[in-house]
């Protein structure tokens, strides 16, 4: 790779997730990183960029000198210029299915690392198809899916497969996840993201929902120890000693999980299944019930502009507020199956799982790319577990994230003190 102007650019520095990046990597990225902002409205940025300098005035990295690079996302030659002058890109422009794919182009044929944070794994899956031999070629390391959705889950498999190798012996078959505890926060641009997702994404999202409320997207095999894996969405979880329900995400980490076992061999067949923790089988209903009608709400433009006009969701660019976002948090347990043995994983962190969460885990995977590079990252358009795991593992940790396997159920401070919200 030729020498470069930046280490990082945060594209899309002007977004409700891209301004915190700026302010997170200003913060907590190495002295001397060189960061750029860009996006499509210099004054705008610039307007970004003086309020986080007044803000932080001593930050680390200086956020009053950061350069500002402008360019349109869906303009092939805009994105080859920026491209070009960084080493790594960190994306926070969605929906990604129609702002995406230039960036991902020119980072590929500019030999430019680039991480973000869509939940959008069939369009992940599309840019994997058409670009990964290419960014194979080129060893470009395109690594999606480095927010909440789906680093909590991808990354709690992998903990868990590569203990189940190196502990039991054997591979790993399938892991079921729960949400035992969560509060948090969406923006505009996620639901911007889920009413393009479920335009264009209807028929095998609602395969997907059908498999899920059937019990058949987990194995049909007997799980070791009379354990069921072969469950309804609305079940009564043993292990937990509660009920659960559906979970709005089951399906994106799902599909995130299964291909990053594939890759990684977990194990013959790997499967993954995620549910949510409810107080009682009539709330566990009733917040199934409620993911599905939100999404009908948000698949049809009429019912989604009524929405945004009752300010009953937060229009793009908008978000909660930092004292919310503080008090957020979520636990995710995790229940793991090898050929003979049950063990157990849990997954955690102490703010907004949504904002400051994911802002924390697309910053470090963009540091991880960064900084530190060695033999065990893998070139192409992979999920983070597959692309730089371990490395980002080992940073997520030093940032106070929570990912713990044992043989026993590994309790976590917000299982007690914060129940489901």
């Amino acid at each position: 790779m030729t020498t470069r102007n930046y280490d990082i650019l945060v594209w899309g520095a002007t977004g409700f997730t891209g301004s915190r990046l700026v302010e997170y990597l200003a913060l907590n990225a190495p002295a001397g990183t060189r960061v750029a902002i860009g996006g499509r409205n210099r004054s705008k940025i610039e307007a970004v960029r003086a309020k986080l300098a007044a803000k932080h005035p001593m930050a680390p990295i200086s956020l009053a000198s950061m350069d500002i690079l402008i360019g349109d996302s869906q303009n092939a030659q805009d994105m080859h210029a920026i491209a070009s002058q960084t080493r790594v890109v960190a994306s926070t422009v969605g929906p990604y299915s129609i702002y995406g794919e230039q960036l991902v182009r020119a980072c590929v044929e500019e030999v430019t690392d680039c991480c973000d944070i869509t939940a959008e794994v069939p369009w992940v899956h599309d840019m994997n198809r058409e670009l990964n031999d290419q960014a194979v070629r080129n060893n470009v390391h395109i690594v999606s899916l480095c927010g909440f959705d789906c680093i909590p889950a991808d990354l709690g498999c992998l903990m868990l497969a590569q203990y189940s190798r190196e502990h039991i012996q054997q591979p790993l078959l399938h892991v079921k996840g729960s949400i035992v505890g969560i509060r948090g926060g969406v923006s505009g641009g996620t639901m911007a993201t889920l009413g393009n997702q479920l335009g264009i994404e209807a028929h095998r999202l609602w395969k997907g929902v059908k498999a899920q409320m059937s019990g058949s997207s987990t194995p049909q095999s007997q799980p070791p120890n009379g354990k069921e894996t072969n469950r309804a969405v609305v079940h009564y979880d043993q292990t937990l000693g509660r009920w659960q329900g559906f979970w709005v995400m089951s399906m994106i980490n799902s599909m995130a999980t299964k291909w990053a076992g594939r890759e990684l061999n977990y194990g013959p067949g790997f499967s993954y299944a995620e549910t949510m923790t409810a107080r009682n089988v009539f709330m566990a209903i009733a917040q199934t019930l409620g993911f599905v009608y939100l999404a009908a709400l948000m698949f049809f433009s009429a019912t989604r502009n009524l929405l945004y006009m009752l300010r009953a969701i937060p229009r793009p660019g908008e978000g909660p507020s930092d004292k919310f976002m503080k008090s957020g948090f979520f636990s995710l347990h995790l229940e793991a199956f090898s050929e003979t043995e049950v063990f157990y994983g849990k997954v955690s962190g102490s703010s907004d799982p949504g904002y400051s969460e994911t802002i924390k885990y697309l910053g470090e995977s963009a540091l991880c790319l960064a900084f530190d590079r060695d033999e065990s990252f893998r070139p192409g358009i992979y999920p983070p577990s597959v692309a730089i795991g371990n490395k980002l593992l080992d940073r997520l940790r030093n940032r106070g994230c929570q990912f713990d396997v044992a043989r026993k159920i590994i309790p976590a401070s917000h299982d007690s003190a914060k129940k489901v919200q």
